[in-house]
């Protein structure tokens, strides 16, 4: 380093003012350091050159994606990058977790990574699902996001429509259409529509006492005055006679309160005779 110091502090010096050995030790001086010059360029050069390549090379891994579901890497634009949670997968994994998930009637379907419970929405990954597939998990999607009190299906076994009552709360709707089958149902109820009766009353009912034909028996019985026998459920049509009743099963019972017979049930005719 020295001597390549004292040449270069030489070079300014006249060619006169030096021997001929120093001129030619100088002269072989600035020959080696040429040549460790270019040595050095041609070094820098080639890890230059190593530099570039590492970095294509790098850059060429980095188009190509691992799936998590195959465990093989796939080309960049073969996968989807979920919205939220980031997990990415093939087009082709993500759509068949999916359509597996929608034939087992599960609507609500999250990130195929075991930890992440990020929803995948029907919207975001369309393009990839088969249209049938689609529509029906879009249906059930629609469900599944409104509000269980919000709510009920058609009573009519073979509509069964999803319905929703979204009125407000101090409005009480009862008589309702069903968009699709076109039959009357109760609202609130949640029943096809109980003519003659109010709401109130059919909640009254037993539940094997509420199918249609029930209902037109209930609302006959109610217009002629019928009753039911306490024991048996039996109806008794009372035209003529006391209140004293004797059922066909022999139960006794009064015809005004329905309940057993005893001596002091005649006071209900005398209130009911009032009442008229």
């Amino acid at each position: 380093m020295e001597k390549i110091l004292k040449l270069v502090h030489r070079q300014t010096r006249d060619r006169g003012s030096i021997s001929d050995a120093d001129y030619a030790e100088e002269l072989q001086l600035q020959e080696a350091l040429e040549a460790s010059l270019s040595n050095l360029q041609i070094s820098q050069l080639n890890n230059n050159n190593n530099t570039l390549f590492g970095a294509s090379k790098e850059l060429g891994e980095s188009s190509r994606l691992y799936c998590d579901i195959c465990m093989e890497e796939k080309e960049r634009y073969d996968m989807i990058k979920l919205e939220s949670c980031s997990h990415s997968f093939c087009s082709d994994c993500l759509s068949g977790h999916i359509q597996a998930k929608v034939e087992n009637n599960i609507h609500l379907i999250t990130c195929p990574d075991s930890n992440c419970n990020y929803i995948i929405e029907p919207d975001f990954v369309k393009g990839i699902i088969p249209d049938n597939v689609l529509v029906r998990w879009e249906k059930a999607w629609s469900e599944a996001t409104i509000l269980d009190s919000e709510k009920f299906y058609c009573p009519y076994k073979d509509c069964s429509a999803m319905l929703v009552n979204d009125a407000e709360e101090e409005i009480i709707i009862r008589e309702s259409e069903c968009p699709v089958c076109r039959r009357l149902i109760c609202a609130r109820c949640y029943v096809p529509w109980h003519f003659e009766f109010e709401c109130e009353e059919f909640q009254k009912l037993k539940m094997d006492e509420r199918e249609n034909d029930d209902l037109k028996m209930h609302a006959l019985a109610r217009e002629n005055k019928w009753t039911k026998c306490p024991n048996c459920k039996f109806l008794i049509d009372k035209n003529e006679g006391c209140i004293h009743m004797t059922c066909r099963c022999g139960f006794e019972f009064c015809y005004i309160c329905g309940l057993n017979w005893n001596e002091s049930h005649w006071s209900c005719q005398t209130n009911d005779m009032g009442d008229n």
